[in-house]
């Protein structure tokens, strides 16, 4: 057989091998997208829960504040309280008090560990950069979090003053293995690294799409407080033991927890659904590329079939 047949051939074997191991990937990738999926639906229902708790209990106790104070109820005065004045929370009142003048911004970067996840990485990538160049127009201190190792290469590459760093995070990580993660970037906070944390991920939108996301976790600024929900809270009327103070000591540290657990959680799925479109596409790529070379593999054989018959053909004339 000519050496081209023979390269088609092996070229051909090769191509269906690489399929099949993407393919297998594929699945892979859409079996941990479906249990991330599963596991981020039942800690939006449990998140929001959580949240509404708060800005209801809070809502009526800064309410109540201002009739004592005989303050008019309204929302511009609600906004002008400060925290610590009306709940006893000590250090945990910075979790929900703006600094002012904040001067350092942290941002808690997720990316992957690995490759093979399409414009997963990259696209994170790309949009931080654009945001340390703002940061820095703003004459902002930047601290950066890195999680994933794809992040911590190209942050020190960059020169980026990274502070803290993990990698090695499950496909589908649970709240006890990014506890330490999260609690070492609240006592950051706490401790006056930074003025401010946000962490910044790719949220998924569908197995299709995904959108890069910044969102402020630290001071939490997603309560909401207000009249409508005091009225809420009188509604469901709560049963608070021992105190108030003591249940938003305990609860506000758990909510800042769980709220960059679940953004962690939302990377991870949009990391899933972004390897399986990718192994999606190159187990269509090397299926056309078998089709092509199979093709070309039969022309070249009738090609050196019809070479073989006309050969035989003019041996033939030529003994007549």
């Amino acid at each position: 057989m000519p050496a081209s047949l023979l390269e088609l051939k092996k070229k051909i074997a090769s191509v269906k091998q690489t399929g099949k191991i993407t393919e297998a990937m594929r699945m892979v990738s859409a079996s941990k997208l479906s249990q991330t999926e599963k596991r981020d639906k039942g800690y939006t229902v449990y998140n929001d829960h959580v949240r509404k708790t708060l800005s209801n209990v809070m809502s009526s106790q800064i309410v109540e504040q201002l009739r004592n104070e005989n303050v008019a109820i309204d929302e511009k005065n609600i906004a002008k309280i400060d925290y610590a004045d009306v709940f006893g929370l000590g250090i945990t009142s910075d979790l929900i008090q703006e600094r002012k003048k904040p001067n350092t911004t942290g941002y808690l970067v997720i990316t992957g560990d690995r490759g093979l996840v399409g414009s997963y990485n990259s696209q994170v990538l790309k949009n931080m950069m654009g945001l340390f160049e703002d940061s820095k127009a703003e004459n902002k201190n930047i601290k950066v979090l890195a999680v994933g190792s794809v992040g911590v290469q190209f942050f020190k590459k960059n020169n980026v003053n990274v502070v803290y760093e993990k990698t090695g995070i499950s496909d589908v990580p649970t709240f006890d293995e990014v506890l330490p993660i999260v609690s070492t970037a609240i006592k950051m906070y706490l401790n006056g690294v930074y003025d401010e944390l946000y962490v910044c991920y790719t949220h998924h939108v569908n197995s299709l799409s995904s959108a890069f996301r910044v969102e402020k976790m630290l001071p939490i600024v997603d309560l909401d407080i207000g009249v409508k929900e005091a009225e809420a809270h009188q509604e469901l009327e709560y049963d608070i033991e021992p105190d108030i103070n003591s249940v938003l000591t305990s609860l506000l540290p758990q909510y800042a927890r769980s709220t960059i657990y679940g953004a962690i959680l939302d990377a991870k799925t949009a990391e899933h659904a972004s390897s399986m479109t990718a192994m999606q596409s190159a187990t269509d790529n090397a299926n056309d590329l078998v089709d092509n070379l199979t093709t070309k593999l039969n022309r070249a054989r009738q090609a050196q079939i019809t070479t073989e018959i006309t050969e035989i053909i003019s041996g033939a004339n030529a003994l007549e």
